[in-house]
Parts: structure tokens; C-alpha cells; sequence
């Protein structure tokens, strides 16, 4: 087992431990005791696990109501939060109750958002079950919805008050979604972290590895949590994070959702890591590495969408304001850094092919 402190607004742990869905109650009792729960999920992570988690908390003395909704990208929308948060008013859940994110990334933005703004916030806790929910979307709290015009342009900052993730649920997933986290992965690795990048060089992810699985969420999480401590709210360093997700997001967008997230990632970072080779600030090698790392790991490098549509759809970014954009730019091998560039610019980034 592995215990990560998050120093944040809302203090709390992420543990990493196989079969930890099997006693979560001893977890979760001694930060909320038994009292009406609600435990939100997708059809595909429910059919699994639901009635485990269900089980072994009414056992515990919780009054426990489940939400199962349709999985995919495409539900994480207004309506469907809506309707999450009337099923919520309807079982009468108050300030004091708790809310339970099982699930991957989709259901954590979903039953975050819903908990940082039902009865202007009550308690949650994430249970990610994709690779991806693990080593991102489950820590730091950001929560959000997308809407027609873009992905998670209405969200809430809440930090959850526990993460516990059992590394041995993402043996469930198919080999496309393990893949997907992948992404997020080596993403991890630009940003300042570049023995990772050389350790799944060396040894590529594979999903039947449990050790190693651990051994990578765990450092994710401490290269996250190093940032969220600094800057909670995004108003700096944690822009850092979305390394490839500028014009990841508008590929996802523009696929309607068929491209997924860390696939789109993987998208964005070669776009910039071409970008970085042809302004000499990478060499041939680096990058010819870079995309080998990324395909190895069964990613996409490459895109079909038109520039002037990716940059269109950049408009669009949290990242962008006025007439500028904040882009993550790679600098050198294993680190990048912040540049803010007119709009205009933005057509520079898009190398497809060098």
C-alpha cells in the first residue's frame, strides 16, 4: 500500500492498494461515519464492481442509493448532471451526506461537479477504476461538464476528501482504455519528470504488471500533488498539465468524442514535440523517441483534422484570453514550460509531419 498526502485547500490521502474495494468501509468510516451515501457510476464499471461497493458499505451501517448512468465522453454533459442532482433532491441527501465517485474520468468529473455544487458542496470521494482516472483526473479536483462549444468549459474546483484506487480493478479494462491512460502517462514525463520517460522506455506499461502499474500511478500522483500544493486554482504552474491538451481537446470535440482523451493527448503532444524539434529545442533522436514511446504504447501521433480547425477550436481553451493563448511548450527533453502567443501563432504548433 501507498498513502500520497494532497496539501490543498481540502487536505486529504490517495491510497494505492490491490483489493482495496474489498474493504473500503475501513477507509471511508473513519472520515464520514454510516450515513446516507450515494455511489455514481457508468453501466460498464457498475455491471463489475457496484454491488461489491454496495454491499460492504450497508454492511457498515450506510443508507446507500446508487446513480448509474450510460458510459462515454458524450454523457459528461449538462443534462446529465442535472439529472444526477434532482435523483439527489429526490432521495433528500444533505450537506452532511456523502457522495462516491466509482468509476473513470467521466464519472469523476460528473459526481464532482454535483458534489462541489449540491447544496453548495458535500463530501466525495473518488474511487478511480481507469488507468487514466488514477494517475489524473481523480487527484486535484477539478470537475467539469463540457458543452456544445467545447470540453469542460463549466466545472468547479472540490477536492475530494479521500482518493483510493485499486490498481487491480484496471485489469477490467479493455486494452483501448488502458492504452488511453497511457497518454496521460508520458505526459507526466515532460514535465520535469524524464527518468519516467526513460523507465517506460526501458520497459514499456503493460497491463498485466501490476507492480509496475503501482509503482508509475504512485509517481504521477507525487508529480501532481507537487503541483496542485502550489497552485490549487490553475492561475500558474498547473496550466503545465494540459501539455497536449490544447489541441487535444479540439480533436476530441471535432471527433465528437470518438477520438478519447489520452488518445487526443498523445495527438497534441506530437504536434508540439515537432514543434519543439523544428525551433531546436529537442533533437532528431529525442523526438524520433518521443513518438516511439507514445506508439509503443499502442497511441496515435498523427491527425487528419485541418489546422485551421484544431486552432479554431482553441479559442476555446481554458488557456485562452483576449486575443492570446498559454501554451505548454516543450523546452528540452523531459521539461516544459508556459508561453503565451497571439491566436495567430497558433497555426506554428500544429506540426504534422517534419
Amino acid at each position: 500500500m501507498e498513502r500520497i498526502h494532497i496539501d490543498a485547500s481540502t487536505s486529504y490521502d490517495v491510497i494505492i492498494e490491490e483489493q482495496a474495494l474489498q474493504h473500503i468501509a475501513q477507509y471511508i468510516k473513519p472520515l464520514k461515519s454510516p450515513r446516507p451515501t450515494i455511489i455514481v457510476s457508468d453501466d460498464l464499471v457498475a455491471a463489475h464492481y457496484l454491488d461489491c461497493v454496495k454491499a460492504q458499505l450497508e454492511s457498515a451501517g450506510y443508507t446507500v442509493y446508487t446513480y448509474v448512468f450510460p458510459h462515454g465522453e458524450t454523457e459528461k454533459n449538462a443534462q446529465r448532471l442535472l439529472h444526477l442532482v434532482e435523483y439527489m433532491a429526490e432521495k433528500a441527501l444533505t450537506r452532511k451526506d456523502l457522495l462516491i465517485a466509482l468509476g473513470g474520468g467521466v464519472v469523476g468529473d460528473m459526481a464532482g461537479f454535483a458534489a462541489a455544487t449540491y447544496l453548495r458542496g458535500i463530501d466525495y470521494v473518488q474511487i478511480p477504476t481507469s488507468l487514466l482516472a488514477a494517475v489524473d483526473s481523480s487527484v486535484g479536483g477539478k470537475t467539469a461538464v463540457n458543452l456544445s462549444a467545447g470540453k469542460n468549459l463549466w466545472g468547479a474546483f472540490k477536492q475530494p476528501i479521500l482518493v483510493l484506487c485499486d490498481p487491480t480493478t484496471l485489469q477490467t479494462l479493455p486494452a483501448e482504455e488502458f492504452a488511453n491512460g497511457c497518454g496521460e502517462i508520458i505526459k507526466y514525463g515532460m514535465l520535469g519528470y524524464p527518468e519516467l520517460l526513460q523507465d517506460l522506455q526501458t520497459k514499456p506499461l503493460e497491463q498485466g504488471d501490476l507492480p509496475h502499474i503501482e509503482s508509475i500511478i504512485a509517481l504521477c500522483v507525487k508529480a501532481k500533488a507537487a503541483i496542485v500544493s502550489q497552485d490549487e486554482r490553475e492561475s500558474g504552474i498547473r496550466a503545465l498539465l494540459n501539455f497536449g491538451h490544447t489541441f487535444g481537446h479540439g480533436i476530441e470535440q471535432l471527433s465528437h468524442f470518438t477520438v478519447k482523451h489520452g488518445m487526443a493527448v498523445s495527438i497534441g503532444m506530437a504536434l508540439m514535440m515537432r514543434a519543439a524539434y523544428q525551433a531546436n529545442r529537442i533533437n532528431e533522436q529525442e523526438l524520433t523517441a518521443f513518438l516511439q514511446l507514445l506508439t509503443t504504447h499502442h497511441l496515435p501521433i498523427h491527425t487528419d483534422v485541418a489546422t485551421a480547425d484544431l486552432c479554431q477550436a482553441a479559442l476555446h481553451d481554458k488557456k485562452s484570453q483576449g486575443d492570446t493563448i498559454t501554451i505548454i511548450r516543450p523546452i528540452s527533453w523531459g521539461h516544459c514550460d508556459l508561453l503565451t502567443i497571439p491566436h495567430q501563432d497558433l497555426a506554428h504548433y500544429v506540426v504534422k509531419e517534419v
